[in-house]
């Protein structure tokens, strides 16, 4: 397997649309996601078929069975992290049932688990799975919003931020962590317990 942590590789999923351009070395489409993508051909298509319109010409697609334990967006996950790419940018990820949705949150942790960092990225707004101590690039006035992932989360401090975090603890069923303001050109928040998908709304 070749290092390509330095490069990054486009998942895209079956969503409604994608509005946001595609710069990755190398593209991936889960199924369905192939109907969306049209700026450019996909290196290669995984899934089981089901909500693939027409496979493009001279594209590899790998088929697997419908009944499976995993949905196609975990097994490009995995296939991406297989090849060597560290850094991996998801489209599609809003839009169709929200069940989906749900589950396309759960990718960005799953790239965790694996060694790889994951970003949604959608028009004005990209999604994070963080723990830990967490840092983003961000304008003045950006929207930033953290939500608790699969259990209580501590934030023990954070930077730039027009509401601070100090030693809040935020449960599952809370939203003490939504619509929170950058006041700089980067934000840092310190997780001591738990693990948070941050939503970044930027113009």
């Amino acid at each position: 397997m070749s290092d390509k942590s330095g490069k990054s590789c486009a998942i895209v999923l079956n969503g409604e649309s994608i509005e946001v351009d595609i710069n990755d070395t190398f593209v991936i489409c889960a199924d369905g996601g192939a109907n969306i993508l049209k700026s450019r051909k996909p290196d290669i298509i995984l899934g089981d078929g089901d909500s693939l319109d027409i496979i493009p010409k001279d594209v590899e697609f790998v088929k697997f069975p419908i009944e499976k334990n995993e949905t196609d967006g975990e097994i490009c996950i995995e296939y991406a992290v297989k090849k060597g790419y560290k850094n991996l940018n998801l489209y599609g990820v809003l839009g169709g049932r929200t069940d989906h949705i749900l589950g396309n949150f759960a990718l960005l942790a799953y790239a965790d688990k694996l060694g790889a960092k994951a970003v949604a990225r959608e028009k004005g707004l990209d999604i994070y799975f963080a723990k830990g101590e967490f840092n983003l690039a961000t304008n003045k006035n950006d929207t930033i919003s953290v939500v608790p992932f699969g259990g209580t989360i501590v934030v023990e401090h954070s930077v730039n931020l027009h509401y601070p975090l100090e030693n809040l603890c935020i449960e599952p069923y809370q939203s003490r962590g939504i619509s929170n303001l950058a006041t700089s050109n980067s934000i840092t928040l310190n997780f001591s317990v738990g693990e948070a998908i941050v939503f970044h709304y930027h113009k």
